[in-house]
């Protein structure tokens, strides 16, 4: 019996681990950052673009290159300029010569590689030192426009609008008023160089971030799987008595498991009342009988994040009150995705949540929210663009009812493709019954 039973588990184990994704990340070839450039010098047409990469490294966290600087470079580099002749998509780096002791405990950067500009398809690398010089020179009188991004920067969990929100806020404060960094360069661009006439890249490199290219989408396919695998591997583990920072532990071993360089943004793990936190991050609750947890956590790989959101009964069964919300918001989010396809607008899926909503009897105000996700969760474009092929969005219709402590909230990462859509986050369950068996099969284990 013991004989005939081996072949089998062996089998079996084999299976388990050709099935199980490893750890992976996939990286760009310099030939991507190239063709980016050379789409955007022709969006430009004339002038010289100016960029500018982070300068300084954030305290506590993992270094995340600027978003724009690092889309059109690759470069992790701290303090990097990249300056780009826009009738050509010549382009040249500008880095800093770092010391013998910065190079020990940071590491270096391409100024001292050998052949580094070959490499990376550039014309020159740069000390930073040449930089203002090499401004100078490139003063035509055929040519005097100098393209730099006017508009505020996007972080890894901040779109534009949200970082423009949270500047505004902290002016609120009388002895808050200083500029932002990217405001203070402008400023002394235009002292320095009063001649050029300085215009808003941030448009036209928008319009290149919306579409996303072959190898992003190969690395954003992974990361919402395994963004959906996290989430799953935390309402396993559900029952009453879990604290939030367990299911997020659960996920967080998941995405870094597998390859993920962090957090897409601060997981979101509320339970019972915290629901109606929309972003609510403290995760220090335990859970009780009859609560439902709201789930908002995903991944960043290679600056492409995810989004995804799951809405479950901690104890493996809904009231009747939170499965008429959850069968609305559900309905919904899934006539969202079938409706979408390039050439319609979003003025027409709006429309389809609302009528739903509307029709089950609840207020129809937040039965449509979406936003673009690439580099940026809240990803850059213009969202009055009917939908295109290459487009990367998240749909998340919401039911929030304060009074009754319910909040329902279905989350997935859809890409739009020339046919329709395809959900980036499928592979863990929202349909009630089987997201019901989840929990169950888990049973609170781990």
């Amino acid at each position: 019996m013991t004989r005939l039973r081996l072949p089998l588990i062996v089998a079996a184990l084999l299976l388990l681990l050709v099935s199980m994704p490893g750890a992976e990340r996939f990286g760009y070839p310099p030939e991507e950052f190239a063709a980016r450039r050379q789409r955007l010098a022709k969006s430009l047409g004339s002038g010289t673009l100016l960029m500018f990469g982070a300068a300084a490294q954030p305290p506590g966290v993992r270094f995340r290159q600027d978003n724009d600087f690092f889309y059109l470079t690759g470069s992790e580099a701290l303090g990097a300029v990249l300056v780009m002749d826009a009738p050509t998509g010549q382009t040249h780096l500008f880095m800093p010569k770092l010391s013998a002791r910065e190079v020990q405990y940071e590491g270096g950067n391409w100024l001292d590689e050998p052949d580094a500009a070959s490499k990376y398809a550039l014309a020159s690398i740069q000390p930073l030192t040449s930089l203002q010089e090499f401004l100078a020179r490139r003063r035509t009188f055929d040519s005097q426009t100098l393209w730099a991004r006017l508009s505020e920067r996007d972080e890894v969990n901040f779109g534009r609008v949200d970082v423009a929100i949270h500047q505004a806020r902290r002016l609120n404060n009388p002895f808050a008023q200083f500029p932002s960094e990217d405001a203070l360069r402008i400023q002394a661009l235009r002292l320095q160089f009063p001649y050029y006439d300085l215009k808003d890249a941030t448009p036209h490199i928008d319009r290149l971030r919306l579409i996303k290219t072959p190898r992003e989408l190969e690395i954003l396919r992974y990361n919402g799987r395994i963004s959906a695998e996290a989430v799953r591997r935390a309402i396993e583990i559900s029952q009453p008595g879990r604290f939030e920072y367990e299911f997020e532990a659960e996920a967080t071993h998941w995405l870094l498991k597998h390859g993920m360089q962090g957090a897409a943004y601060p997981a979101i793990v509320a339970s019972g009342p915290n629901g109606n936190q929309w972003h609510y991050e403290a995760s220090e609750r335990q859970t009780k009988t009859g609560d439902l947890v709201v789930m908002d956590y995903a991944g960043d790989l290679d600056h492409l994040t995810t989004d995804i959101t799951r809405t479950w009964p901690v104890s493996g069964r809904f009231t009747e009150d939170q499965r008429k919300a959850y069968e609305c918001v559900l309905e919904a989010q899934k006539a969202i995705a079938a409706a979408i396809r390039p050439g319609v607008t979003r003025a027409v899926v709006r429309k389809i949540a609302e009528d739903i909503f509307t029709r089950r009897g609840f207020d129809p105000r937040y039965a449509y929210i979406g936003h673009y996700v690439g580099m940026s969760v809240h990803d850059v474009g213009d969202w009055n663009t009917p939908f295109e092929a290459g487009m990367v969005l998240a749909i998340e219709p919401i039911i929030d009812l304060p009074d009754t402590q319910l909040h329902v909230r279905v989350e997935d990462t859809i890409l739009v493709t020339p046919t329709g859509a395809e959900v980036l986050t499928g592979a863990v369950p929202k349909e009630i019954e089987p997201l019901l068996a989840l929990i169950k099969s888990g049973a609170g284990s781990r």
